[in-house]
């Protein structure tokens, strides 16, 4: 058994040797449905997998690199993401599993999660971030065996819009109310009630680009408790208030 010492040692003689033209991220290209980025400090993409470039209808990843989140999203989305980067980089503390809306393979809004890692140089200087973003539907896939906790999903994903009771999904999945939630969180990362909301929230933002719907027809119509509750939920998730939204959009 090697010291603790020559260990680091090896360590770092292996990540400098590393040559640029063999990119170990292409690995995340053997995982399905999982794609790869790296940006600089100023958010300029300078890596990717093949996944990830395809997602963007690119043919290689030389075509993709160079851009920001600006040039291949909408600005909202575009926002968030880079609120998020400065974070990740100001703080240097990792951001993993955040539930968030991205561009599906079909360019469609979906629920992906996304996990985010400061890059440090040797001067423990962050100086651009890296992450995964998966496929939050292949997570909802997770439970196909399980046909209660199957049952209670697609349940849930029917009638989001109603008045739901946590405890008469984890009925349905005949678990105890504890043992449903522990094994969402497990498999989400956020409990069934924060769940149910960013599918409220998803749904939102296909309404409020509809100009004859009231911000608070909408806020009822999808289950929130009036227009100032559904304004908090809107805000925390999208980084922006609805009316803010709908205007991007008039």
């Amino acid at each position: 058994m090697l010291s603790a010492k020559e260990v680091q040692k090896r360590r770092r003689n292996l990540i400098r040797a590393i040559n640029s033209s063999s990119p170990v991220y292409e690995l995340f290209d053997c995982i399905e449905n999982v794609s790869f980025f790296a940006k600089d400090s100023e958010g300029v993409l300078l890596a990717a997998n093949q996944y990830l470039v395809e997602l963007y209808e690119f043919e290689s990843e030389s075509e993709l690199i160079g851009h920001t989140d600006f040039d291949l999203l909408p600005r909202r989305l575009a926002e968030k993401f880079r609120r998020d980067d400065l974070e990740v980089m100001e703080s240097r503390t990792p951001a993993t599993r955040i539930v968030e809306i991205f561009l599906n393979r079909q360019g469609i809004p979906s629920w992906f999660l996304t996990s985010k890692y400061p890059i440090v140089n040797t001067n423990q200087e962050a100086i651009g971030v890296m992450g995964i973003i998966q496929d939050y539907e292949q997570q909802r896939r997770l439970f196909s065996g399980e046909s209660g906790m199957t049952l209670a999903m697609n349940y849930l994903h029917a009638h989001f819009r109603d008045k739901l009771s946590i405890r008469n999904l984890a009925d349905m999945a005949k678990l105890s109310l504890r043992q449903f939630e522990r094994r969402f969180r497990e498999n989400f990362n956020i409990t069934p009630q924060q769940y149910l909301i960013k599918l409220r929230i998803q749904e939102s933002c296909d309404l409020l680009i509809q100009p004859d719907m009231t911000v608070g027809k909408i806020a009822i119509d999808l289950g929130f408790y009036d227009q100032s509750s559904f304004t908090v939920q809107f805000k925390k998730n999208m980084g922006l208030t609805p009316l803010q939204y709908r205007k991007q959009y008039m």
